[in-house]
């Protein structure tokens, strides 16, 4: 008996190990700004889209749409990537309209996100999104922030746990067992 209280004291000190320790983050990196904001009614067309990360983001990848009502593209060039800001140049004379930035970046951590940024232009009406629209549904999924494999947090805290009571169970069985051999 004196054998088992420092093994389930072990044990013990194992399961509480295992279920607090500090695993990474699982923030991916996020919008924290836009120029426009999400909203904003500009008096005259932007020359430019700034959106500003909580981190660098990697130039691979990154994408960025300035679409109208009809789906044109108003951007001039490719997304310019430093320091945490992706900007990209808009053509002249877009019209007073509403606009959606579609954005989707990939994080320092390697995972993409993306969004939308909804802003209008003058005396333009803000863009409409209708359920039935497969655009619509498509441009819905691509602003959920994306998550590319890997095990979610509490599934693999849970699986660790269960695995730590399996191996404490056997352990103990094996104890037992042993010290009823040695009485008889």
């Amino acid at each position: 008996m004196y054998r088992l209280r420092p093994l389930l004291g072990g044990m013990a000190v194992a399961v509480v190990v295992v279920l607090t320790s500090a695993a990474p983050a699982s923030a991916h990196d996020e919008l924290l700004s836009s120029s426009p904001v999400a909203g904003e009614n500009l008096p005259s067309p932007p020359e430019e889209i700034t959106l500003t990360y909580s981190a660098d983001v990697l130039d691979m990848g990154a994408e960025v749409v300035v679409a109208d009502g009809d789906g044109t593209d108003w951007v001039a060039g490719d997304p310019v990537v430093a320091s945490g800001v992706v900007s990209v140049p808009l053509q002249e004379g877009m019209p007073d309209a509403g606009y959606e930035v579609r954005w989707r970046v990939v994080s320092s951590d390697g995972h993409p996100i993306s969004g939308l940024i909804p802003f209008t232009v003058g005396d333009g009406a803000p863009l409409e999104r209708t359920a039935s629209s497969p655009t619509a549904a498509a441009d819905d999924a691509a602003s959920v922030p994306a998550e590319a494999g890997g095990i979610p947090r509490p599934v693999f805290v849970g699986a660790a746990g269960a695995v730590v009571a399996v191996v404490a169970f056997l352990v103990i069985l094996l104890v037992r067992r042993a010290a009823r051999g040695r009485r008889s």
